[in-house]
Parts: structure tokens; sequence; C-alpha cells
């Protein structure tokens, strides 16, 4: 007469299916499934520009545009700059200097290096935007997550916030 064996499993024994991508299937010890959590992110299926119906080669293109711009203008206002400050009287040396002209000269660096300061902003603000398009993840507000209206992004194509989230970083 054949000996019966146990068949089922022990109470600690977890047996695991595994599937690249997607979540874990372990069963208990009654046999039934349970879910785990799962390893690896699930990669999304179709980029966020295009369920925003974005054309992303055109604000690639005036991202790269305004890039070129404010790289030109700002190598003019550096040139400019360099131009003042061979002008300005050496310190100590007392010439007949006009006083205004010296005065107008200090105030256009200033306003100079304030530009300056802008415009190195601005193209760290349409590197970022060009990070985006790479990652995926252009046309979304970095705040909220959510879509920036095309017409926004038309008028400020680096634009990484919504209005109302740009109103309130700026503590509007």
């Amino acid at each position: 007469m054949p000996t019966k064996t146990n068949t089922k499993p022990l109470a600690s024994s977890k047996v695991t299916s595994k599937s690249p991508g997607k979540q874990s299937m372990t069963k208990n010890s009654s046999g039934s499934p349970t879910k785990t959590a799962p390893k690896h992110k699930k990669k999304i299926e179709a980029p966020i520009q295009a369920r925003l119906d974005l054309d992303i080669d055109h604000f690639r293109s005036m991202l790269l545009t305004e890039r070129e711009r404010y790289e030109s203008e700002l190598e003019g206002i550096r040139s400019r700059s360099m131009d003042v400050e061979g002008s300005l009287p050496d310190e100590g040396e007392s010439g007949d200097e006009d006083t205004a002209d010296l005065a107008s000269a200090m105030m256009d660096k200033e306003i100079d290096l304030s530009v300056e300061d802008e415009m190195m902003d601005l193209l760290n603000a349409i590197d970022h935007a060009l990070e985006k398009i790479e990652d995926g993840t252009y046309g979304i507000c970095d705040i909220s997550g959510d879509p920036i209206p095309k017409s926004r992004l038309e008028l400020i194509p680096w634009a990484s916030l919504t209005v109302t989230c740009q109103a309130m970083s700026e503590g509007e």
C-alpha cells in the first residue's frame, strides 16, 4: 500500500514568481497568491509630452534659438564691461577726469553686471527645460506636477512652473 506524503507547503516556505517590470507574486502557506511591492519602477509607456500634445521638436528649437541669442548678448555685455573697466582711472590717480563721466561709467558697469546675472539665470532655466525634454517631463510643473498650458510654453518655453506655482514661489 503506497504511503501518502504531505504535499502542503510549510507555513514558513514561500514560492515567488517574478516577471521583469511587474509585481512579484508570492504564495502564502495556504497556496493563494499575494502581491508584493514591485522591485523596479514601471517605465512610463508614452512620454508625458505626447500625452500633453506638445511638439517637442518645436520647443527644443525655440529653446536652442533663445539660448544662442542670450549667449550672444551675454558675450556683448562682457565685452562692453571690459571696455568700461579699461577706461576707468586707477586708484589714487587724480586726473582731470570728469566726475559725471566716471559716475556714468560706474553706473553702466553696475547695470551690465545686473543684466549679466539675469541672463545667466535665464540660460540656467533654458538648460533646465532642455533637460526636462530629455527626461520626458517637459511641460509638467516642477512643483505641482500639473501640465503647463501650451500657450504659456509658447511665450516662455523655459517655464517650469504653472502660473499659480510661479506666483506662489515669488511670494505673491
